[in-house]
C-alpha cells in the first residue's frame, strides 16, 4: 500500500494554519472528499454535516472545508461546536453522505485536525484515504460546478437533540440512581451535551468542571490526559466516581471513589466482563490495540474472554469490530467503542456505562478495578526530526530485541506516532525497576542518533 502523505492515524492532525490545514488546503480537503463521495452516485446531491471543538482555529477551518464542499457541488449542515461521537450519530441518524469534524482531540489547542465519517458513522479506511488523497494532489482538476448545482449551507437547530434522547434511552435503568459525580469537560466539546444528558438523570448530583472554553484552553491541564486534577475533587465532593472527558468527547479515563485514576485498559475489562455474564460479549472477544496491556489480557483469559490486538487508532479497532462481528473495543488511551450504542468512541456513552455496571453490581468502582492486575508500564516519547523507518536505523532493533528479553515475559513496542513528530517507547513487565531501564535504553539511543532531543 502507498504511503499517506497527509492522513495519519486519525484524519489528518498538525498545527493549525500550517499545512495541510491552512484554509487553502482545507478548501482542497472539503473538495477532495466530495468528489470521493459522489463518485458512488454522480447524479445525487451529497450531504455533508461538519462539527468543531472549541480552539480558536475550529471556526477558520470549518468554514474552509465547507466552503470546499459547497464548491464541490456538497450541501453542508453545520453543527458547530458538537462532540465527535454526536457527528457520527448525526450522520447517521440524518442520513447524511459523510460528516467531517474540525478536532485535534487531546493535543493542545495550537494543533487542529480533519476527521471524516462515512454515511454509518464510521471513520474511513487507508485505502480509502489514500483515494481522498489522490483527489487532493490532483488539483481538484474536475469542473467546479455552477449555477444552482453550487452547495449550499445551514447551520443546524438543536442537532443534539437525537443524539441526547437515544443515549438517555439507553441507559433510562439510571434514572433513579441518585449518585454524586465529578465530570471534567477538558474545556472542549462535551461540555453542554454532557450537561444535557446527565440533567436527564435527576437524581445524580453532579459537580461539572472545565466548562469554560476560550479557544485556548482545551485540554490545558485537565481533561482525560490529565486526571489527576479530578482526583482531589472527587475527594472533596465525595463522590462515586469522577469522568474525564477530552477535548472532543471520544474518550473517557476514570476517577474511582478513592481519588485513584482507572485507566482504559481496566475500564475496558470491567466493561468486557460485564457484556460476556450477560450474554452481550460477541464472540467472547474484545478488541484492543497494541498498547494494552499484557495483565488486562491474562485477566481477561482467565475470564473466558478472547483478546485481539490491532494497529494503534480507533478507526482499526472499528474495522476489526466489523470484520469479526464484535461488540466491544477500546484502547488504553480511553477510546471505548460500544457497538450496539455509537460506532465510534463515546466517552459519555462509556462513563453511563460504567454508572450502569456499579447500579446492577452494588459495587464501588475501586473493588472492581482492583480485581484486575495490570503489569507496570512505563512510556516515553522522543521528538524525531523525520520517521525512518525503525528497521532501517542501525541498531535499534537489536536494542529492543535485547532489552525486551530482560523483562521476564514482558514485551516493547516502539513505534511512531500517527499524529505527532514523535517516537512512542513502551515497555511492560513484572519487575517495574526493568521496565524503566528498558525504555531508558531504548529512548537515550534514539534521542543521541537525534542530536539529543
Amino acid at each position: 500500500m502507498a504511503k499517506k502523505q497527509i492522513f495519519g492515524t486519525d484524519g489528518i492532525r498538525t498545527t493549525a494554519n500550517v499545512y495541510p490545514l491552512t484554509p487553502e488546503s482545507a478548501v482542497k480537503v472539503g473538495k477532495a472528499v466530495t468528489r470521493w463521495f459522489q463518485k458512488k452516485d454522480p447524479a445525487k446531491k451529497i450531504e455533508a454535516a461538519i462539527g468543531t471543538d472549541t480552539r480558536i482555529s475550529s471556526e477558520m477551518l470549518s468554514a474552509a472545508v465547507s466552503a470546499g464542499i459547497m464548491s464541490a457541488g456538497g450541501n453542508v449542515t453545520d453543527l458547530k461546536v458538537v462532540s465527535t461521537p454526536l457527528v457520527s450519530d448525526f450522520v447517521r441518524t440524518n442520513k447524511c453522505d459523510f460528516g467531517i469534524v474540525i478536532s485535534a482531540s487531546h493535543n493542545p489547542f495550537e494543533d487542529n485536525g480533519i476527521k471524516i465519517f462515512n454515511s454509518k458513522g464510521e471513520k474511513l479506511n487507508d485505502e480509502q484515504e489514500l483515494e481522498i488523497e489522490a483527489l487532493f494532489f490532483d488539483g481538484n482538476k474536475a469542473d467546479n460546478p455552477t449555477g444552482k448545482d453550487v452547495g449550499t449551507a445551514k447551520i443546524a437547530e438543536n442537532p443534539e437533540f437525537d443524539y441526547v434522547s437515544r443515549i438517555v434511552k439507553a441507559f433510562e435503568s439510571l434514572k433513579d440512581s441518585d449518585v454524586r459525580l465529578c465530570i471534567d469537560c477538558a474545556n472542549g466539546a462535551t461540555a453542554k451535551i454532557a450537561k444535557k444528558i446527565f440533567a436527564s438523570f435527576g437524581k445524580m448530583e453532579k459537580f461539572f468542571f472545565f466548562t469554560e472554553a476560550n479557544g485556548v484552553n482545551i485540554n490545558d491541564n485537565c481533561g482525560a490526559l490529565h486526571p489527576e486534577n479530578l482526583a482531589p475533587k472527587i475527594l472533596e465532593h465525595k463522590c462515586f466516581a469522577g469522568f474525564a472527558y477530552d477535548g472532543d468527547g471520544d474518550r473517557l479515563i476514570t476517577v474511582d471513589e478513592l481519588g485513584r485514576v482507572v485507566d482504559g485498559d481496566k475500564i475496558i475489562g470491567i466493561i468486557a466482563k460485564y457484556l460476556n455474564k450477560n450474554g452481550k460479549l460477541a464472540h467472547n472477544t474484545v478488541a484492543v490495540t497494541v498498547m494494552s496491556n499484557a495483565g488486562l489480557e491474562k485477566h481477561l483469559a482467565n475470564c473466558g474472554i478472547n483478546l485481539e490486538r490491532t494497529n494503534v487508532g480507533d478507526r482499526y479497532l472499528v474495522e476489526r469490530i466489523n470484520e469479526k462481528g464484535l461488540s466491544l473495543a477500546g484502547e488504553n488511551s480511553g477510546h471505548l467503542i460500544i457497538k450496539e450504542i455509537n460506532p465510534t468512541g463515546d466517552g459519555i456513552v462509556a462513563s453511563l456505562m460504567i454508572l450502569k455496571i456499579l447500579s446492577e453490581s452494588g459495587r464501588k468502582l475501586s473493588e472492581l478495578a482492583d480485581e484486575i492486575e495490570l503489569y507496570p508500564q512505563i512510556q516515553a516519547k522522543v521528538k524525531v526530526m523525520e520517521k525512518t523507518p525503525i528497521e532501517e536505523i542501525p541498531g535499534l532493533c537489536e536494542l529492543i530485541k535485547s532489552q525486551e528479553a530482560l523483562l521476564e515475559g514482558g514485551r516493547m513496542l516502539v513505534r511512531y506516532s500517527g499524529t505527532e513528530p514523535v517516537m512512542r517507547v513502551m515497555a511492560e513487565g513484572p519487575d517495574s525497576t526493568k521496565v524503566q531501564n528498558a525504555v531508558n535504553q531504548v529512548a537515550d539511543f534514539v534521542k543521541n542518533i537525534n542530536g539529543g532531543k
